[in-house]
């Protein structure tokens, strides 16, 4: 599996300290421990929306959806990166209702899939079937800016630079 290294605003790397890891997520009760302890709350879909990592060791780790991936992956390389969306049920039951790639900090193909997948099938969460809304992601050979790709538009937004269209 790929591993994916941070590419991101070097700034960032200031923000990483081992207290604010991503917790490591194995089960639902895990996750539903995770949601009461950081006492999120749920948006306007009554969903709870977080920052996801995939380690090296392809475990599932979680912070708070306004936290950095660098942060959560403790400043370390990662087998896929985005946002993880839950929903709560009775009794206790999460299940993921969406998930994605959307990191421009590691810039995870639609490939990484693959560990995201590995992952969950450990948990006993259920979760889709792929990434719910794909990312892809360019840099620019002019600028060094990290671009994402909408509407099979490859120019980069901040020279104007046109951007490969296939995937390093």
């Amino acid at each position: 599996m790929e591993k994916y290294k941070f590419i991101g605003d070097k700034e960032l790397l200031k923000l990483v300290k081992s207290e604010l890891k991503g917790t490591l997520i194995s089960s639902i009760a895990d996750t539903y421990n995770w949601i009461t302890k950081t006492n999120q709350k749920k948006d306007n879909n009554s969903e709870i929306i977080a920052t996801f990592v995939i380690d090296t060791e392809a475990k599932l780790r979680i912070n708070d959806r306004h936290s950095e991936h660098i942060v959560c992956a403790n400043g370390e390389m990662v087998l896929s990166a985005g946002e993880i969306t839950f929903e709560m049920y009775k009794n206790n039951v999460v299940q993921i209702s969406q998930i994605t790639n959307q990191s421009t900090g590691y810039c995870p193909s639609v490939g990484s899939w693959y560990a995201v997948k590995l992952t969950l099938d450990k948990t006993n969460i259920k979760f889709p079937e792929y990434f719910t809304t794909e990312f892809h992601f360019r840099i620019c050979n002019k600028c060094n800016q990290i671009n994402v790709i909408k509407e099979n538009y490859f120019v980069c937004l901040n020279c104007e630079n046109e951007l490969p269209e296939i995937e390093d």
